[in-house]
């Protein structure tokens, strides 16, 4: 899972297309993707009397018919890992790693290391894209309850597609008429929280204005994080705490207990510091203390503590992107 900028980055960004109510066909994408078509479904409050009634939209679009048709032509014939990475990269080419030469050496391990996996998920997808579909809805509206936003008009959009079984999502903040978008590989074995950790974002971005991406200072993406690990937690209540945290690793969060005092003490005078060598250093690589993806451990205890002092979740959700390092 990840924050817009936080541990991955848009390998390939929908185009967003003209917001719609209700349940119709939407057109799609960019360049090699127009002609593919997704599922628009919207979901619309009335706000008590004054201010006037705002609209929640939830777009849900299908990626994952691109998938199935590469997979296909990848299939057909015996292809060497060079050729196969070939065809990816120009009839799918969907990958949640950063940007540049290091992402297409990262998305070309996770294309081989998962190719293997691919015949038995086939199979499940239907099912997997009609869960995500249902979860989102009802993750969107349980957020957008936490938050308080009935007075707010919030548009989000969600990309269904097929990862590398990596189970990371990522969300990116609305630009260029763009609206926030959720991409999520349908795969994710924790696709309900995930979905949750995801939509948290893409909600709260547009309460709290945020337009960093991957680099952003590494203070606002544990922040952002945080704030999205800790609403998974509330509007999906009674999973084991590891769930939340966007980290598999066995014994990962019983690890950032343990060295919760050193990862905080190390990672403070970083907190303003931004780019994409420290946001790898923080949200894919081992930070100061050997722990992987050590921002997310940083986040998960400082978000806690924030919300066990009193603070609300519509109160945080509405920090400013300027005062999300300081509050931290």
């Amino acid at each position: 899972m990840s924050v817009i900028s936080g541990s991955s980055v848009l390998k390939d960004y929908p185009l967003a297309s003209p917001l719609g109510l209700g349940r119709n066909t939407m057109a799609l994408w960019k360049g090699l993707y127009a002609g593919m078509f997704g599922v628009v479904a919207a979901a619309t409050w009335l706000s008590a009397g004054n201010p006037p009634e705002a609209v929640h939209s939830l777009e849900i679009a299908d990626r994952v018919a691109k998938f199935e048709a590469f997979y296909a032509k990848a299939t057909a014939k015996p292809l060497d890992e060079g050729t196969r990475w070939a065809l990816w990269k120009k009839e799918y080419d969907i990958a949640a790693v950063p940007p540049g030469l290091d992402g297409d050496k990262m998305a070309r391990q996770l294309l081989d290391s998962a190719w293997v996996k691919y015949p038995a998920l086939m199979p499940k997808i239907p099912a997997l894209r009609k869960e995500a579909e249902v979860d989102a809805h009802e993750a969107f509206d349980k957020i957008n309850v936490l938050f308080e936003t009935k007075g707010t008009p919030i548009h989000s959009r969600l990309v269904l597609y097929v990862g590398q079984f990596d189970d990371n999502a990522y969300t990116v903040p609305p630009m260029d008429g763009h609206l926030a978008t959720v991409m999520m590989p349908v795969e994710n074995v924790q696709l309900r929280l995930a979905l949750a950790h995801e939509l948290t974002h893409s909600v709260h971005i547009q309460l709290a204005h945020v337009r960093n991406s991957f680099g952003a200072p590494i203070g606002e993406t544990m922040f952002l994080e945080g704030l999205a690990m800790r609403a998974a937690q509330r509007v999906f209540p009674g999973s084991p705490e590891a769930a939340y945290t966007a980290n598999d690793d066995k014994g990962w969060l019983a690890e950032c207990y343990r060295k919760k005092d050193a990862v905080l003490a190390s990672i403070l005078p970083d907190l303003d510091k931004s780019g994409s060598e420290i946001a790898m250093k923080y949200t894919f690589g081992h930070g100061n203390n050997g722990l992987h993806r050590e921002a997310y451990c940083a986040a998960w205890i400082v978000m806690g503590k924030l919300l066990d002092a009193g603070r609300t979740f519509p109160e945080l959700a509405r920090i400013p992107e300027s005062r999300m390092v300081g509050t931290i």
